[in-house]
């Protein structure tokens, strides 16, 4: 009976945390279903009317272009997964399979990079992309991903591989299999978790990062969809200190930019878990 008791007290407590997290999402999705007088007036919890003429707004704004927007972000996020898939699956395997001298040294002191505010680096990385002639291109987002730049990530790769059998590498090598060969048709394969991982992590970051967009990106057409939003508010920006801005306009957009990142974790849920939980098996 105690057991019971106690288990629906934690589901209560789960149910009112989650109530509380989703309420600005709620109150996201009801604002970009308002009208502008709504938005202005006092808080209210369903729109009076819906109406869908902000999202037609929104797609009508002659300096928002949502959908290049979204693929521009979808390239940098291709780039930045591929480089590094490949750089820091290629450390972490050369980590575990290889025996050096100092090792466990070296990989600890590249762990303490993590510990790193990247805020620390972004004026001497400024400065030398700017110097080569790489502002307002994608080149500072994903060129540094191809030299296994992610620490954290390589950690994932490396824990990940400690847990795969070593008998595994001795079959295989039995049988005549070369490195490369080993670790493109036995390595990456098997670790989907791992991969699936990082594709959501890189996913979600390069959506919702505002900030290196802003140091590196001037021209529209070159915004990501986090800039796109941000630049919502320019647009309607008068130069008087009274202009009010649309929320429900911003709402409506900020809404279509959450779409993708929903439907990804809604189908990508599972493996994302699995990710994170078989990479701790093995130190």
């Amino acid at each position: 009976m105690f057991i019971r008791r106690k288990g629906i007290f934690l589901y209560c407590i789960l149910i009112l945390l989650s109530t509380i997290l989703l309420l600005p999402l709620y109150y996201l999705f009801i604002t970009s279903f308002k009208t502008f007088n709504e938005v202005i007036g006092p808080l209210t919890w369903l729109p009076e009317k819906f109406t869908l003429n902000n999202f037609r707004e929104v797609f009508a704004m002659d300096e928002f272009y949502i959908i290049q927007f979204f693929f521009n972000t979808m390239l940098i996020f291709v780039l930045k997964a591929v480089g590094t898939i490949l750089s820091c699956s290629l450390a972490a395997y050369g980590f575990v399979k290889y025996r050096f001298k100092y090792k466990n040294l070296i990989f600890a002191i590249m762990l303490t990079v993590i510990m790193l505010p990247g805020e620390l680096l972004a004026i001497p990385m400024y400065e030398i992309y700017m110097n080569i002639g790489w502002f307002d291109t994608y080149k500072p987002f994903y060129v540094a991903t191809f030299f296994a730049t992610d620490i954290f990530m390589l950690f994932l790769f490396r824990q990940f591989f400690l847990s795969i059998p070593g008998e595994l590498f001795q079959a295989a090598q039995i049988d005549g299999a070369s490195e490369f060969k080993i670790y493109y048709r036995i390595v990456l394969p098997l670790c989907r978790p791992v991969i699936v991982t990082c594709l959501l992590l890189y996913f979600t970051g390069t959506y919702n990062d505002i900030y290196t967009p802003m140091l590196y990106l001037s021209s529209t057409e070159n915004y990501t969809m986090a800039q796109g939003i941000r630049a919502i508010e320019a647009l309607f920006d008068t130069g008087s200190r009274d202009f009010i801005i649309p929320w429900n306009i911003v709402s409506a957009a900020t809404l279509l930019s959450l779409l993708p990142v929903l439907i990804l974790f809604f189908f990508a849920q599972k493996q994302f878990v699995e990710g994170v939980a078989t990479t701790g098996i093995k130190g």
